[in-house]
């Protein structure tokens, strides 16, 4: 028997049905950039293993995920994860509609824990003439995840795709868990209280721009994607070659470059990577007072502990009755959906409509809108309604 390291002419072998793993991990150790063909096959196969709950599969995300990230993954290889994912969806929308239907979200890992932002500024750019939408799942990076906070306020977001289909063409907006398209979401999220998570995760930067960038539900055309590290062109070159036809990439800074918010802030500057209709992408500056935003805290910005708090903050903003810097951070981010939704011709545009639109009861009057017709907890939303009454707010 040899005792010690084999000869580097040798390879590791692997069981017949990892075949495909070989050489793609050899060539990210090498830091060789990956084909178009091994991308996609990695990503739909290692998805798969999560959906089934395989145990391999936390080693395999880990050494391709965090391969790229080390590696530093490229904007071929980013794009040709979306073919793989799709190969994972079941379910496809299509809409009846006229407008352009727009989504929105974030990467996560913010430097500071905020309130929910893309999910209310949704409901209020739809409250405002917008066709926006939002798919979610469980806090993953956050305190409280879109279907967290939505099913706190009473929206069924689990919903049949026949009822998601009839809220996006009759009120314009719907709350979507992701996982109903994407059976590989929950398990995924449930690997994140496994005892490895906390060293694991941070490492695989490119699993989030995966999920960001690819995860489509809707089929949309145009969102705005925040990202909470300087990657904002990068992510749009992405959005581009996957299909979408306009985008916008915001990453919110505080008073300094240490509070990294991902979407449009109110605490300061945010650095816009913009795509085109035409192909092209802009990346620009904006400052919160540019577009009219008074200069928030970041304190007003917090996220609470719990969901319910949380939804009831939410409720406080869309009901009219907070006028904090919570209000503005979500109606500048409503403000870009419109923007994006040809409803206004600019993101200043956009955040004064979404203001009026909340003065004037339309956005809350929307929540309510949803809550039933997407077969929802319609008491529940009753009772966070009787909570946030004048005399009890704080």
């Amino acid at each position: 028997k040899r005792i010690g390291r084999p000869l580097s002419s040798e390879r590791p072998r692997y069981p017949e049905k990892y075949s495909w793993w070989s050489p793609i991990i050899r060539k990210l150790v090498l830091k060789e950039d990956l084909s178009r063909g091994e991308v996609e096959e990695a990503t739909f196969r290692i998805l798969r293993l999560i959906e089934r709950g395989d145990e391999s599969a936390p080693l395999l995300m880990a050494g391709f995920f965090g391969g790229l990230t080390f590696k530093g993954p490229t904007v071929d290889e980013l794009a040709a994860m979306y073919p793989g994912m799709e190969r994972t969806r079941r379910v496809t929308l299509k809409f009846n509609l006229s407008k352009p239907v727009v989504t929105a979200g974030g990467t996560g890992g913010d430097t500071v824990k905020t309130i929910n932002v893309t999910t209310p500024a949704v409901l209020l750019a739809a409250s405002a003439g917008a066709v926006a939408v939002k798919s979610g799942a469980r806090a993953f990076t956050s305190r409280t995840g879109a279907t967290d906070l939505a099913m706190s306020m009473g929206i069924n977001v689990y919903s049949s795709s026949r009822i998601v289909k009839n809220c996006v063409e009759r009120l314009g907006t719907a709350v979507w868990a992701s996982s109903i398209a994407y059976p590989w979401m929950e398990p995924l999220i449930e690997l994140r209280n496994r005892e490895f998570a906390p060293i694991l995760f941070p490492q695989l930067d490119s699993l989030r721009l995966m999920i960001a960038t690819s995860l489509n539900p809707f089929s949309t055309k145009r969102q705005v994607r925040g990202v909470s590290t300087p990657q904002t062109r990068l992510v749009a070159e992405v959005l581009g070659k996957i299909g979408y036809e306009r985008a916008l990439v915001p990453l919110g800074y505080g008073v300094d470059e240490s509070i990294r918010i991902d979407e449009f802030s109110n605490l300061g500057k945010t650095i816009v990577s913009e795509l085109h209709q035409n192909g092209r992408i802009e990346t620009y500056e904006v400052d919160c007072e540019d577009l009219g935003v008074k200069r928030g805290d970041v304190n007003e910005v917090v996220s609470g502990e719990t969901h319910r708090q949380n939804a009831l903050t939410i409720l406080k903003v869309l009901s009219g009755r907070d006028r904090t810097g919570r209000r503005d951070l979500i109606a500048i981010n409503a403000g870009a959906i419109l923007y994006l939704a040809d409803e206004v011709d600019s993101i200043r545009e956009g955040y004064e409509l979404a203001s009026n639109t909340i003065d004037e009861g339309y956005a809350i009057r929307k929540v309510g809108e949803l809550v039933k017709l997407s077969g929802g907890d319609s008491k529940r939303f009753s009772r966070m309604l009787r909570l946030i009454r004048p005399h009890n707010l704080r």
